[in-house]
C-alpha cells in the first residue's frame, strides 16, 4: 500500500483539481514503482489562512507527503519525487518552490 497526505493552504489549491493532482501521483508512482504496489490512499488537510507563514508572509505551498513500501533505491525515489512536482506544478499552476515533496518508507519511524 501507498499512502499520501497533502498539505495544502486554504485558497491555494482548490477542490475541483484535487483528483486531477491525485490521479498525477498515481501516474508517477505507477511509472516509477510499477503498478503492482497496491492501493494508493490519499489524505488532504487544509491550513487555515493565516496559520503558516514562509518569510514572514502567508505560505502558499503544499507539502507531499508520501509513504512506500520498502526497498526504493535512493535513485528512483529522487526520480518519482521530481515526477511528483513536475505532476503537481504543472495541474496546479504552482511553481516547483510551493510544493515540498517527501517520501519515506513504510517501515521508517522516524
Amino acid at each position: 500500500m501507498i499512502e499520501f497526505v497533502c498539505v495544502v493552504q486554504e485558497g491555494c489549491i482548490p477542490e475541483n483539481i484535487r483528483e486531477d493532482l491525485a490521479n498525477g501521483i498515481v501516474k508517477s508512482c505507477n511509472e516509477v514503482l510499477g503498478e503492482d504496489q497496491g492501493p494508493i490512499i490519499f489524505h488532504w488537510r487544509e491550513i487555515a489562512k493565516g496559520l503558516a507563514f514562509r518569510g514572514g508572509y502567508p505560505s502558499t505551498t503544499s507539502q507531499v507527503k508520501g509513504k512506500i513500501p520498502d526497498g526504493c533505491s535512493q535513485e528512483d525515489r529522487e526520480l518519482l519525487m521530481r515526477k511528483i512536482c513536475d505532476s503537481w506544478s504543472t495541474i496546479s499552476g504552482t511553481s516547483d518552490d510551493d510544493a515540498i515533496i517527501g517520501i519515506r518508507d513504510a517501515t521508517w519511524q522516524g
